[in-house]
């Protein structure tokens, strides 16, 4: 009868592993979704005339966590100009409110291409369009 507990010695003790490792995934949280990504700001781009575009950021609480706005704009010559609104070095977000003017020869069809850079270390698309 003895030899009758330890038959399936092996079969448990491979059972009692991926228990314990379930468990411990579970509690280490290696099961959880991944975080979401930040909301997207809202950002306004205007070209009041033919040598000036301006970038405003209003800002707004989901937002907050945005720390630099890359802009790069594209003129119909095809030169481009790239400046940054704040830092991803920074650990304070962009002002509420704060703008940005670009001034050039945007006599045709320009390209804005603005990507946001968080805190958290991700970035997102902002703007891509054509004025």
């Amino acid at each position: 009868m003895k030899n009758g507990i330890f038959k399936h010695r092996n079969g448990m003790q491979a059972l009692c592993f991926f228990a314990v490792l379930s468990l411990l995934l579970v509690s280490c949280g290696c099961t959880q979704l991944p975080a979401g990504s930040p909301a997207t700001p809202v950002v306004t781009v205007t070209q009041p005339d033919t040598t000036h575009i301006l970038i405003t950021y209003p800002g707004s609480p989901q937002t907050d966590k945005l720390v630099e706005m890359e802009i790069s704009v594209t003129d119909s010559k095809g030169q481009v100009k790239t400046e940054s609104m704040g830092s991803r070095l920074a650990t304070t977000p962009i002002q509420y409110g704060g703008s940005h003017t670009f001034t050039g020869n945007f006599d045709g069809n320009d390209r804005v291409f603005i990507t946001g850079y968080f805190s958290d270390g991700s970035q997102k698309t902002i703007i891509d369009t054509t004025l």
